[in-house]
């Protein structure tokens, strides 16, 4: 990440309120950055950090800092990173044991 979104620096004092935001390294602290957005920030400020390091960038951050997540935020963002623009291609449920319960 070279810069911080937009909405990141605007609610920077609510998301950083334990550091120096001026301090903040956009590429040097990324998992930091990503983490706290993540686990803090509302849904468009994560909306604005998705467009601007990318969802393949996200998906790397799971896999590489997963300890900066508590696990349901975590688990929320795998299933929609890897959700997001497919198709599901199971079959539905066969509905075969209707005549089981017939009178």
């Amino acid at each position: 990440m070279q810069r911080l979104p937009e909405l990141v620096v605007r609610n920077a004092a609510r998301l950083f309120w334990d550091v120096a935001v001026e301090r903040i390294d956009p590429e040097r602290h990324e998992d930091f950055v990503i983490g706290r957005v993540l686990s803090q920030g509302d849904w468009e400020t994560v909306q604005d950090l998705r467009k601007t390091v990318g969802d393949d960038a996200l998906a790397r951050f799971l896999s590489r800092a997963p300890h900066r997540l508590d696990r349901r935020t975590r688990r929320f963002f795998e299933v929609v990173l890897s959700a997001e623009g497919m198709t599901c291609t199971k079959r539905p449920f066969s509905r075969n044991s209707d005549a089981l319960f017939s009178p």
